[in-house]
């Protein structure tokens, strides 16, 4: 056969081998255009997280049974929207004592919302406010407290005052072995500088403070120069009340702690700058060192209270 024959054969047989060569399966070469390769997993885009980029709570003290508090919030994230609520958490506690749910809101705005605590809700003393939120798919802010600072919002809860004029209260200290002294005990009186801002009660040493009326313990400290250990109660009746040069140590109560009236709170003593054991004691209607808060007489209502006490 010629030659110039044979070459149509020979192509015409090397075509069924070329495609049979393709369908005998094995890896695809990679491909130029770009993408993952088969049998590459895909990573999910991460969602970012929701956070509150604005939360706070006005004002900082709130009476129950008083005017609403003032809640400003700004939730951020890519949800649509979240089921909000803000607790109130007792200061060194887990579980919330008060819950306001304020249902599913729209995210990525400033918001804001009134909570009016009813009176006998909570009990007075020291708080912790949180927002949470959660959105649809269940994913929770990664911060609960506030944005700012990254600080937790403080907030204290009083009872509603008292009615004017009441005079109801429990003489601060125990027993019968106490006197109002003299002249140099009383309130104004001069010091070294200053005038005296209550009423020294003369009293042995580890005599039962009581607390006057129902509260909480606004303050606790030490002033070596000065007061040395004291408390500050914040009663129901809307007044600070002081007790100063306790023993040491002797204190029952804590910051934020929940106070009744007449319960023993700590003992007659004399520390700091003090001559003998005595309880200093004061009286603050406007706050103790509040916005232009001062301190008053607190002889009537002693004699008030220990002429009930009979």
């Amino acid at each position: 056969m010629r030659p110039w024959l044979l070459a149509p054969v020979v192509a015409l047989l090397l075509v069924p081998a070329a495609a049979s060569a393709q369908d005998t399966g094995g890896a695809p070469a990679p491909s130029k255009a770009g993408g993952a390769e088969y049998g590459t997993p895909v990573k999910p885009k991460r969602r970012a997280p929701l956070v509150a980029s604005r939360f706070s709570v006005q004002p900082s003290r709130i009476v129950a049974g008083g005017s609403p508090a003032r809640i400003v919030y700004r939730v951020d994230g890519p949800a649509r929207r979240v089921r909000v609520r803000v607790e109130l958490v007792r200061r060194g506690a887990r579980a919330a004592a008060l819950r306001l749910r304020l249902g599913w809101k729209h995210t990525n705005e400033l918001r804001e919302a009134r909570w009016a605590i009813a009176a006998g809700a909570l009990q007075p003393g020291a708080y912790v406010a949180r927002l949470h939120a959660v959105d649809d798919a269940g994913r929770t802010l990664r911060r609960t407290a506030t944005a700012s600072g990254r600080r937790p919002v403080h907030v204290e809860v009083a009872s509603a005052p008292a009615a004017p004029g009441s005079g109801r209260g429990v003489f601060p200290v125990g027993g019968t072995g106490w006197t109002f002294g003299g002249d140099g005990a009383r309130f104004g009186a001069r010091r070294n500088g200053h005038a005296h801002q209550g009423q020294d009660i003369m009293a042995p040493e580890g005599t039962p403070v009581l607390a006057p009326r129902a509260g909480f313990v606004f303050w606790r400290a030490v002033q070596k120069g000065g007061a040395g250990h004291y408390l500050v109660v914040r009663a129901d009746d809307g007044r600070d009340y002081v007790f100063m040069h306790l023993v040491a140590g002797s204190e029952t109560v804590a910051k934020g702690d929940p106070v009744a009236a007449g319960q023993a709170i700590a003992q007659v003593g004399s520390t700091g700058s003090s001559e003998g054991p005595h309880l200093h004691f004061e009286i603050w209607p406007g706050g103790w060192y509040g916005k232009d808060a001062k301190p008053i007489d607190p002889r009537p209502d002693l004699e008030a209270w220990a002429a009930a006490a009979g």
